[in-house]
């Protein structure tokens, strides 16, 4: 696996094989980041100094290829020790591992939020219906910023129920995966 485009562009990433970890494929990141850059938000530039948070991170794949397009800052968050040490490898091998916060916890209960993060990745296993859960915790642990976007994938035939506050704006299927993208808006008063 290597990263698709910015800075670091060819880069390889290192992974961990087995069950329990399944990095985004290359396609279906590369039209993540497409769809954040150029697409229906026609926000050129957005992932300049934008800060992320990549929950349930794995080899941390989505978060490298976040800074290597311009992002400020990653919080990557895994409860898998080997996971997060595969991460932080990689983030090392890019040198931005000064620009990182790796937090070993349950992605969909994460700690209260050290910094507010206007771009999310929710890469949990497949047919565990941890979306839910996590959305809803994200808000009770304040990591939102408001107009954040969430980028959700799951399993093609797992469905979410959209907690309050959060608006679909992008659903699409790569294979046997599902990408949708979120927008996150913050009542006034919380």
């Amino acid at each position: 696996m290597r990263i698709i485009s910015g800075k670091y562009k060819g880069r390889k990433l290192e992974t961990l094989t087995g069950k329990q970890l399944r990095p985004t494929m290359g396609v279906a990141r590369e039209a993540i980041f497409n769809i954040l850059s150029h697409g229906e938000f026609g926000v050129e530039g957005f992932l300049d100094g934008c800060r992320v948070l990549d929950l349930f991170c794995g080899c941390g794949a989505l978060a490298a290829e976040a800074l290597s397009r311009g992002a400020e800052k990653a919080v990557l968050i895994d409860i898998n020790q080997n996971h997060l040490d595969t991460a932080r490898h990689n983030i090392r091998h890019m040198g931005e591992e000064a620009n990182s916060i790796f937090i070993r916890a349950d992605s969909s209960n994460p700690p209260p939020a050290r910094v507010t993060c206007n771009l999310i990745f929710i890469d949990p296993p497949y047919k565990e219906s941890l979306v839910n859960n996590t959305l809803q915790n994200l808000v009770k642990s304040n990591w939102l910023e408001n107009q954040a976007i969430v980028v959700i994938e799951t399993w093609k035939k797992e469905d979410i129920v959209m907690p309050e506050g959060f608006t679909e704006v992008h659903d699409r299927h790569y294979g046997n995966c599902r990408i949708r993208l979120l927008r996150w808006h913050k009542a006034h008063g919380s």
